[in-house]
């Protein structure tokens, strides 16, 4: 039987296999949401508001594929001179974890003045976000990918919480200088910051019971906490949300300025994935990693 080195010596991986998409790397995520195919087929992403001021099509909505996105169909559909703005961000897990915003002026950003915004993600501008509702079987370990690039202040790319209660969340914030991973089950919460330099930010949060959160900011290596943020999450402690640009939908707070590239949530440790994971995402959007 063939071992590798890397198996043998413990090592997490490091490389994907050439063509090999993010959930072949590291399948059974509770939501995978992006622009791009993560499943090495060509999903449904997105779902696309058009905004013509009262001209023809005005509010009309259509899905996308990811080669849709990227052939200018989409930009095509809204049309030049218009925005677009997204109503469903389709999680691409299997899950059908779709994160959805109904209301048009809490929407973000897809299409600027007829052309796709910036970084190849979706523009957030500290006022709007989505949510996916309910969500089941979010317990146990966490771990988050977030791929950003932000504009301006302190924001959450992403937050799982219990849509009811404003104290029950584990988060990615990011900071002027820090990525942080922020959790909370009942007391009050800790954090834990990794420093970082430039908006480009690709973010590894970990949280495996309730003294036990780390996070990694562009491939570094984890910086970990042992504070204590109240009870381990299970069943019973009622996650059922997962919301993107945003800390938490009750008493709203930490809205997120810049762009959201992709989010990867798993009910699970991914750390012996994770280097394969970052490896794809950073050469996908040109992040240079540490």
């Amino acid at each position: 039987m063939h071992i590798s080195l890397d198996s043998a010596l413990g090592r997490q991986r490091r490389l994907n296999s050439v063509g090999e998409s993010v959930l072949q790397i590291a399948p059974n995520a509770a939501a995978a949401y992006s622009l791009r195919s993560l499943t090495g087929g060509d999903p449904k992403v997105v779902r696309v508001r058009r905004d013509t001021d009262g001209g023809a099509g005005d509010n009309d909505e259509q899905d996308f594929t990811a080669s849709e996105v990227s052939s200018g169909a989409l930009a095509a559909f809204v049309g030049s001179g218009n925005d677009g703005f997204v109503e469903t961000w389709y999680d691409q897990s299997g899950n059908s974890n779709d994160a959805v915003q109904a209301t048009a002026g809490s929407q973000p950003k897809i299409v600027n003045a007829g052309a796709l915004v910036a970084d190849n993600g979706i523009d957030f501008d500290g006022s709007n976000f989505l949510a996916a509702t309910p969500v089941s079987g979010l317990e146990g370990s966490f771990s988050m990918f977030s791929t950003s690039v932000r504009d301006s202040g302190s924001g959450y790319t992403v937050s799982i919480s219990k849509s009811a209660a404003n104290n029950r969340y584990f988060a990615i914030q990011e900071g002027g200088s820090t990525s942080v991973a922020v959790p909370r089950n009942s007391i009050s919460g800790v954090s834990v910051a990794d420093s970082v330099s430039g908006n480009n930010r690709l973010t590894f949060a970990l949280t495996t019971s309730a003294t036990s959160t780390s996070v990694g900011a562009l491939g570094s290596a984890v910086t970990t906490t042992t504070d204590d943020y109240g009870e381990n999450f299970t069943s019973g402690s009622g996650m059922n949300q997962i919301a993107i640009g945003l800390l938490r939908t009750v008493n709203p707070t930490g809205q997120f300025n810049g762009r959201i590239r992709e989010i990867l949530v798993y009910t699970s440790d991914q750390t012996d994935n994770r280097g394969a994971i970052e490896a794809n995402i950073a050469n996908h959007y040109n992040i240079t990693l540490v």
